[in-house]
């Protein structure tokens, strides 16, 4: 019997075609010697869409649709995470990953993924890495290496070496050893307890909380286009973050990939029509921009605050999950 390896999406609808696209390219380069089980975490996909995307199933790659919300429900304090939804690019979505451990206990390892990308390596060379007692893989963000109020916020208010804060786009988490030590738990605790102000709720909480149980992984991982990065010839994944996004822009770094599965997906002419719409959209481009910058001048607020991840961390060892 072949290894199942589990893999993570939370999307809505809206993403559906960035979906589709992420699937085609998993399912173009994955080796054939697994299965795949691909689970997509969601509660507003349309009928339509969940059966287009249903239809990229085949023998060896099988997709689930589970609903999240019913089940979160059930676990204490998850109320309070709407409150912690900020800006333009956050939602209820984003913290499912964080549940993923002690919703699906029948896994001991798995991969999330964001669906902002395309994956041109082998997904199982990353499922095979290595977390021995690590709690989490994932890869140094990047992306806000040249941003000076986002690295002083994650200095001192995340309390995390800027240099060393993970993207939680992609993450191998390390189910078993996540529950071991309670982090949807804690993770809800600390929230419903301080409640702490974030400019990237889920990644900050994990970064703060995970700090010395991360397992770096190799940038070709989580290849992000930015200014602030070295082309890479032979990306394993690469990471449409932020406004670098090939259905919003007219020429980003990697694109090329993105638009080769964007073309097995079913999605091409939806996904190239919204991008023509946004184009011709001047309000759209403006008030994106806005938003970056509203999250620039939190980040520059929270650098300040009396109360952060870092405080909390050094007064209170009982919030480690690892020495």
């Amino acid at each position: 019997m072949k290894t199942v390896i589990p893999i993570f999406f939370s999307v809505n609808d809206a993403y559906s075609p960035f979906l589709a696209t992420a699937i085609c390219s998993i399912k173009a380069n994955a080796s054939r010697c697994y299965t795949y089980h691909i689970h997509i975490l969601t509660d507003d996909i349309s009928t339509e869409n969940r059966n287009r995307l249903s239809a990229l199933a085949e023998e060896g790659f099988v997709i689930e649709f589970n609903p999240l919300t019913e089940q979160m429900a059930n676990l204490p304090g998850v109320k309070q995470l709407q409150n912690h939804c900020f800006g333009a690019f956050a939602s209820l979505t984003i913290f499912f990953r964080l549940f993923i451990p002690e919703l699906f206990p029948q896994y001991d390892k798995v991969i999330y993924l964001d669906a902002d990308l395309v994956v041109p390596g082998d997904i199982s060379q990353l499922y095979q890495e290595h977390l021995g007692t690590k709690l989490v893989g994932a890869v140094a963000d990047y992306s806000i290496q040249r941003i000076a109020p986002f690295m002083h916020y994650i200095d001192k208010y995340v309390g995390v070496d800027h240099q060393n804060y993970v993207n939680s786009g992609v993450l191998l988490l390390n189910s078993k050893r996540l529950r071991e030590v309670d982090f949807a738990g804690r993770f809800l605790d600390m929230v419903a307890q301080y409640g702490l102000e974030t400019v990237a709720p889920d990644q900050d909480y994990l970064n703060a909380l995970c700090k010395h149980g991360i397992h770096y992984l190799d940038p070709e991982w989580n290849a992000m286009p930015s200014e602030c990065l070295p082309h890479m010839d032979e990306p394993q994944i690469v990471h449409f973050n932020l406004g670098s996004k090939p259905w919003l822009n007219e020429s980003v770094p990697y694109d090329e990939l993105f638009w080769k599965y964007a073309a097995q997906s079913g999605f091409e002419q939806e996904i190239r029509s919204r991008r023509w719409a946004f184009l011709k959209d001047a309000s759209a481009m403006k008030n994106y921009k806005a938003a970056i910058k509203k999250l620039i001048h939190m980040a520059a607020r929270l650098a300040e605050a009396p109360v952060s991840f870092s405080t909390l961390m050094a007064s209170q060892q009982s919030l480690r999950l690892c020495s």
